[in-house]
């Protein structure tokens, strides 16, 4: 052969290897739930890979990417990796992805995936399983689902990791009840969820996934390698069934309503609270309105409050209204009804009724318009006028005729307390004067009175002035009220 063409053959040969597309995928059956995963490799120095967002509706994530360089008879090359992955929910055709290498477009093959339904992993290492105490639950129904994994002590499982549980159409809770515990070779972890339908039916659990590593020992090796494990447990079907009557709630509830006062003024609102408590749905309690006319409503969004007590789901629900009118109305009776899974019977329960008095507190006066018609004097046009003359007559009741003389006796009785009350403080006010004060106002005399004064000289220069003034005074009356206010103020 032409050594010529023999080199343009092998040029062609390592540039077709150089230029490749390869797709890699584990296997065209993978399990449900399981991620699938799938690698895009290209061989070239200008790599162009396709866009991948979407495959049959399934969202698409690149995981990693690589890139490497190979030399090959002086020949610079790269290689490109690139690991998708999503989620499938049924049986799917993996479509032909292309790449552009060095200019030139290539194909890969379409690959038809099957979806394989997961079965429970058996061992004589270890076992997982979940279980109820029953398979057949009303829509609402609270059960517990209990997980029981266990292993062999010597089974060198490493790890452990409890995937999420997809419970669908399913409400769900983990209680605070998980327990380790040893029974003979084996050990023993329980988790328990509390549970409850949302749709009727036949509704599946798939089964739950976990994770692990096991440790292996290699014979060709002193050191010790690991594989990762997934495990899965049983699958459970349940038999949901419909409430009766389109009753919504389930369980055992208590309803119960009060108001804070029964009796109000006219414009004063009534603060009425209601409230449900028991254990069940509570949670689909539907928003309660109060059937009243002729009131003015006002009412706060429902509180709804729940919890986990003694692996039941229990809660409350607390609905405040104020409600304020004109005259005298009545509040009915709010009745519940839901469905007693013990009784296996629909139960209906209310609450009391209140009738509450609107008071009048207001005189009530009737306004009574009376006509008179007044011929008025004859004018000499003939023309004869009218005057309309609008009587007021203000009528009240014989209660308020009974207030008016009551309210009357108690005001005259205040006045006269009152005047009393202010003899008697004068009284006793003139009793609280000092001895000398009275002397020097009855003092007749300016020889009287500086004989009253005399022992009290030295206790103040102005007292003195007027007692030495007093013996040539000529106006004794104008000194005696001066002396009088110095007695005050010295409080003598």
């Amino acid at each position: 052969m032409n050594p010529y063409k023999i080199l343009i053959l092998l040029l062609f040969t390592l540039t077709t290897l150089w230029g490749n597309l390869k797709l890699s995928i584990p296997s065209n059956t993978i399990i449900k739930n399981e991620p699938f995963i799938f690698v895009l490799e290209a061989f070239g120095d200008d790599i162009k890979f396709p866009n991948i967002d979407l495959i049959n509706g399934n969202v698409v994530q690149e995981i990693s990417s690589s890139i490497s360089t190979n030399i090959i008879n002086g020949q610079i090359s790269k290689r490109v990796k690139k690991t998708y992955s999503f989620n499938p929910t049924k049986d799917f055709v993996l479509p032909s992805f292309e790449a552009v290498i060095d200019g030139k477009s290539y194909n890969t093959n379409e690959e038809k995936i099957t979806l394989q339904k997961v079965l429970k992993t058996q061992s004589n290492l270890f076992d997982f399983t979940i279980k109820t105490d029953s398979n057949e639950f009303y829509i609402g129904e609270n059960f517990i689902l209990t997980m029981v994994f266990k292993y062999k002590k010597d089974s060198q499982l490493e790890n452990l990791y409890l995937e999420k549980p997809k419970f669908e159409n399913f409400w769900y809770k983990q209680l605070d009840e998980s327990k380790n515990f040893e029974d003979g070779d084996y050990i023993v972890s329980e988790v328990k969820f509390l549970m409850f339908a949302l749709k009727e039916g036949a509704l599946n659990i798939e089964p739950i996934k976990i994770n692990a590593q096991i440790m292996e020992n290699n014979s060709y090796s002193i050191f010790s390698t690991t594989r990762n494990k997934s495990i899965y447990s049983n699958e459970l079907t349940f038999n949901i069934k419909t409430l009766p009557q389109n009753i919504k709630l389930i369980g055992d509830f208590q309803i119960e309503a009060f108001v804070d006062k029964e009796k109000v003024k006219i414009g004063e609102a009534v603060s009425y609270k209601l409230k449900i408590l028991g254990n069940g749905n509570i949670d689909d309690v539907k928003d309660i309105k109060l059937p009243i006319n002729n009131v003015t409503i006002y009412e706060n969004k429902p509180i709804i409050k729940s919890q986990i007590v003694n692996n039941q789901y229990v809660g409350e629900y607390e609905k405040v209204f104020s409600i304020i009118a004109n005259k005298s109305f009545f509040i009915p009776a709010i009745s519940l009804e839901y469905f007693d899974k013990n009784l296996k019977k629909v139960i209906t329960k209310e609450t009391k009724s209140f009738h509450i008095e609107v008071l009048n507190e207001e005189l009530k006066k009737e306004v009574l318009l009376e006509k008179a018609v007044v011929q008025a004097p004859i004018e000499t046009s003939n023309e004869q006028n009218t005057k309309e003359i609008i009587k007021v007559i203000e009528k009240t009741s014989l209660s308020d005729r009974i207030i008016f003389f009551v309210l009357g006796v108690i005001t005259c009785l205040l006045i006269i307390s009152l005047y009393f009350y202010v003899i008697t403080l004068r009284r006793k006010k003139d009793e609280k004067d000092k001895p000398l004060l009275k002397k020097v106002k009855n003092a007749k005399t300016k020889d009287e009175l500086i004989k009253l004064l005399a022992v009290y000289l030295r206790i103040d220069s102005r007292l003195d002035k007027f007692i030495f003034d007093l013996e040539k005074a000529q106006d004794f009356s104008s000194l005696k009220k001066e002396i009088i206010n110095i007695v005050k103020e010295l409080k003598l």
